[in-house]
Order: C-alpha cells, then structure tokens, then sequence
C-alpha cells in the first residue's frame, strides 16, 4: 500500500511519501541549495513540500521560475493539483509568461500566494518596478544550469538575495553541466550553500525505480525542412572551403559544434 504526505498545506491522499523527496526537501529548507536529480524522479513533488513548508512556517509567497511557458504550465499544473491553501481560490495560484499585460500581472502579483512564470517576465516587471520580491520566502528556479551569462535567472537570484526579507532559493536540473566550472559559476551565481544529487542507483532512490521499455520513433522531417536543412549545409560548407583556402584548420562538417565554430 502507498503511504502518502501529510501535511496541513497538501491534499491529503494526493502525494506518494517518497524517502529520497521528503530527504531532499529538508535538506533544502536549511540553506540555498542545488538539486540535481535525473528526469521522472519528481523534482516538482521537491519543490512542491519544500515550497508548503515554507509558507505554512514562514508565510509570504512562493514564485516558481522555469525557462518555457509549457514548463512554467506543467508546475502550475502540478501545484493546483496538490496544494490545499487556506482560503485558496483562483487568484491563489498565478501564472505569469510574456501573453499577460504587465498591467495585469502587478495586480494578480497582489493577490496571489504562489507565481509561476517565465525569468524574462519577472525581470522586466521588477525593473519596471511592478512589485518587489519582499516577501518572497522561496525563489524555485527550474532547470537551473542555465543560470550563466545573462540569462535572466542570474539578475533575479541576485535581486532577490538582496531585497528578500527572508530568502530561501531551491534550484533544480537534471543536468548540470559537465565541466566542474560551469557548475560553481550556477552555484556562484545563484547563492548556492548546498547540492543534493541523486542517481537511480541511490540507496534511497532505488525502490521507487521501475521498469522502462524505451520505444525508439523515427520521424521524417517535412519536405520544406529538409530543404532549409541542405541550404544551410551548402552555406557552411562553402564557407568552411573558404576558411580552408585561407589556411585555417577546419573540422569535418560533421564535427562542428558551436565551440569550434567561435573558435
């Protein structure tokens, strides 16, 4: 028999009671931390008790970033499903991406508890001085490898650090990056104290491993793809022969990558 969560801010029934998760998540409430943790192992139920702890603890609100509408649709999703509020109504849970007016969104902002949204949206409103992240007790940042350069989520963790009244980031990836650099800089550059990392051979992890049949689908790209595709091929090479002619070493067409090409 599953046993599920209980807890005054969940759905009773509604969430498996997984060792790993439940580990993870009190890991997370102690300090800024990175979860690294393979795909379909649940990293939304983490940030899920994580975020239900927090509120019912801490108060304030929860604003749950990820890089793709369809992603930031999946949490929201998620949340409405398993969060019991008190008083929860529809303006509880908000969703923010680039489709809703800023006007708009400094009102629901107003009256919600929990955000989903897009960084970019985020960012323009804060500088655009919608709202402030305050009262902001958890910062989740969804596929948080990407948190390098400029990409927005690396403003936001620092605005938030430094105007939140009680600060608390939970960071999620299931790849972060294979160079140990590129980690510390997403770790330098989103106050990260702490990595939990798990595989599917973990201890903790292993019982809840199932079974996967992986059927592989091959799929013909359309007519005008595949003409677009040999048009771009045909400028590269001509190109790459002229680099050749040059006097530059170059790599096979089927090698290039995008280092190579800056280089």
């Amino acid at each position: 028999r599953m046993t599920t969560i209980t807890h005054p801010l969940i759905r009773p029934g509604a969430l498996e009671s997984r060792d790993y998760q439940l580990n993870i998540a009190l890991k997370a409430l102690g300090g800024h931390t990175m979860v690294v943790l393979p795909t379909g192992l649940g990293k939304t139920a983490i940030a899920l008790l994580a975020a239900a702890s927090r509120v019912h603890h801490a108060g304030g609100r929860v604003l749950v970033l990820a890089p793709t509408k369809p992603l930031v649709e999946q949490h929201l999703r998620f949340f409405q499903r398993l969060l019991a509020l008190p008083g929860q109504d529809d303006q509880s849970l908000a969703m923010f991406t680039g489709e809703s007016p800023p006007g708009e969104r400094a009102a629901a902002w107003a009256q919600a508890r929990f955000i989903f949204a897009t960084p970019q949206v985020i960012k323009n409103d804060l500088i655009a001085g919608s709202y402030n992240l305050r009262d902001v007790t958890l910062l989740v940042i969804d596929e948080c490898h990407r948190a390098v350069g400029n990409y927005p989520y690396v403003f936001l963790a620092q605005q938030y650090l430094a105007t939140a009244e009680s600060p608390l980031i939970l960071a999620m990836t299931a790849s972060p990056g294979g160079q140990q650099e590129k980690v510390q800089e997403v770790c330098a550059n989103l106050g990260i104290q702490a990595v939990e990392s798990r595989t599917e051979q973990d201890p903790d992890v292993a019982p809840y491993m199932y079974e996967r049949e992986v059927e592989v689908m091959e799929v013909e790209l359309p007519g005008e793809l595949r003409h677009a595709v040999d048009d771009l091929k045909d400028l590269v090479e001509s190109r790459l022969a002229t680099l050749e002619e040059m006097g530059f070493p170059v790599p096979e067409p089927g090698r290039l990558s995008m280092k190579v090409l800056q280089a």
